[in-house]
């Protein structure tokens, strides 16, 4: 398991469950767990497949945006769905994690603002 945030408020985790070769690409479910102060979220989305290619540039950015002062990354899936994006303005981050359902029942998006 790969700790992608973790501080007093926010923890997202990724879990690799499966890999391809057939198109390079890996799933992951993600874990998330919100504390606010009257709050609580835990949320699990099971099994996002990332092509490898593109988890690698994610991986790369995120290095990036740390020494910038503004900048958007995201994380999409292989249908194209944004997982997981960071914008940064200054000193304020802003974490979304976003979940489709592939039926199309519903979708479910967090949003974290934190100073950095």
């Amino acid at each position: 398991m790969f700790n992608l945030i973790r501080n007093n408020e926010l923890e997202v985790q990724l879990d690799v469950t499966d890999a391809t070769d057939r198109l390079p690409s890996v799933a992951f479910d993600i874990i998330v767990s919100w504390n606010m102060p009257f709050q609580s979220v835990n949320l699990t989305v099971k099994k996002c497949w990332v092509e490898c290619s593109v988890w690698d540039k994610f991986h790369d950015s995120i290095l990036k945006l740390q020494e910038q002062e503004s900048g958007i990354i995201t994380l999409n899936d292989l249908s194209n769905n944004p997982l997981i994006s960071f914008t940064k303005s200054g000193i304020e981050l802003v974490t979304e994690i976003q979940s489709k359902d592939s039926l199309g029942v519903g979708s479910f998006t967090l949003k974290s603002t934190r100073g950095c």
